[in-house]
């Protein structure tokens, strides 16, 4: 009798853990499952936790509490319990005016001018034959904005050499911006060998390249990339003085294979009748700005809905690329959606199926970043990252991320 009790009280046990852990585990992955953000229409209905042991309330900024129904706003709040006991999670909810966008899924060329000018690299000079160890180690490094000289503003790499070349060898006191915070330094250049001064760095003051347009708004705002734009050498998103888009022509296409990503390789033409717009905002979701007027080839584009992160399924989409001179849509598969990113910019995952496609390019290639997703007849996302080890498979970005971000433009 006494083990038959012990048996029991070591069953119940045993069926209390199991419990605990049941829920443990129903409430993390709830965490998972539920996204910390949504995007809706004004006026729309929220539909959160369908099918899901989950109840939710809606949280105005007045205080006050329904259970259903819809609220029109900037943004609100929504809370979530498991089971309508236990806390799960507290949904923002942001209210999306603008419903339609313009997918673009074509090229353009970008030309930045840095916010000061950029420290690449530091450089040993060369003095009476033996290499030294540079005047600016130790004391500027790669990433930092040099904005003045001994109180003059230099926004060209011409500049500072200029104030170096007229140092005689005396101090001179630099302006740096350093990850957002401003700082002053001193610094005294060194004679080389053939009789110059220098800091010894390498600076650079501009940047040029190829990028996919996303998105037109109706106002002729627009969105690209879906990544930022950074310094190949620095790593750094690039601050920008100023920016413009031009219009841009691909002339060939380096095919994409298993650890060498290929690439669209396109021309520029930079004067002023080529300008379409301005670039303002370089952020780790894509660059933004305005457009002054459609490129050529989007003259006869129509407008789509935006599909929001909670809409999408896995299966089948496609996305919308130009090549040669014809924009075009690419079957993909989206074979995962993670509604709580830890990169902003790999919410979806997807692999090309389209055999055109991957004959031509291999699959994605750089250039791409910025090329629309679309599934069910909406905008979905763009295309950001390709896998390395295998170009057909890659991320793309939420397309109300990109419309967020951009939506102080």
């Amino acid at each position: 009798m006494q083990v038959l009790k012990k048996y029991q009280k070591y069953r119940r046990k045993s069926f209390l853990f199991f419990c605990v852990i049941l829920i443990c585990s129903a409430y993390l992955w709830l965490v998972d499952a539920i996204p910390d953000t949504i995007s809706i229409l004004q006026g729309e209905e929220v539909a959160l936790a369908e099918g899901l042991p989950v109840t939710t309330k809606l949280e105005t900024t007045d205080g006050t509490i329904t259970s259903s129904g819809n609220i029109n706003g900037s943004s609100y709040e929504v809370s979530c319990r498991l089971f309508g006991i236990i806390p799960v999670k507290c949904v923002t909810v942001h209210i999306v005016k603008e419903a339609q966008v313009i997918p673009c899924g074509t090229p353009f060329g970008i030309y930045i001018h840095t916010d000061g000018v950029l420290v690449v690299d530091i450089s040993d000079i060369v003095q009476n034959g033996i290499t030294v160890e540079s005047p600016a180690a130790h004391i500027l490094k790669s990433g930092d904005y040099i904005t003045a000289v001994n109180g003059t503003t230099v926004s060209e790499k011409e500049e500072l050499q200029q104030a170096v070349a007229e140092s005689g060898g005396e101090v001179l006191c630099l302006s740096v911006m350093r990850d957002g915070e401003s700082l002053e330094c001193e610094l005294r250049p060194a004679l080389n060998d053939t009789g110059n001064y220098q800091l010894g760095i390498w600076v650079r003051d501009d940047l040029a390249g190829i990028g996919t347009l996303t998105y037109v708004e109706a106002a002729g705002r627009f969105g690209a990339l879906g990544h930022g734009i950074t310094d190949v050498d620095v790593e750094h998103l690039v601050s920008m003085q100023s920016a413009t888009a031009y219009q841009a022509q691909i002339l060939s296409i380096i095919r994409g294979e298993k650890g060498s990503p290929g690439e669209l390789v396109g021309q520029i033409y930079y004067n002023h009748a080529n300008e379409i717009g301005e670039i303002t905002k370089n952020t780790k979701n894509g660059i933004f700005g305005r457009l002054e007027g459609l490129p050529d080839v989007l003259q006869e584009a129509s407008a789509m809905e935006i599909g929001f992160k909670q809409e999408i399924e896995t299966g089948p989409a496609q996305i919308l690329v130009t090549l040669e001179d014809t924009r075009q849509l690419y079957d993909i598969t989206i074979t995962d959606v993670d509604l709580n990113p830890q990169e902003s910019n790999k919410g979806i995952a997807f692999q090309v199926t389209d055999d055109a496609l991957i004959e031509e390019t291999g699959g994605i290639i750089q250039g791409m970043s910025g090329a629309p997703i679309l599934q069910n007849g909406k905008v979905i996302g763009a295309v950001t990252h390709v896998f390395v080890d295998n170009p057909t498979k890659g991320y793309g970005i939420f397309i109300e991320t990109m419309l967020e971000q951009g939506s102080s433009e």
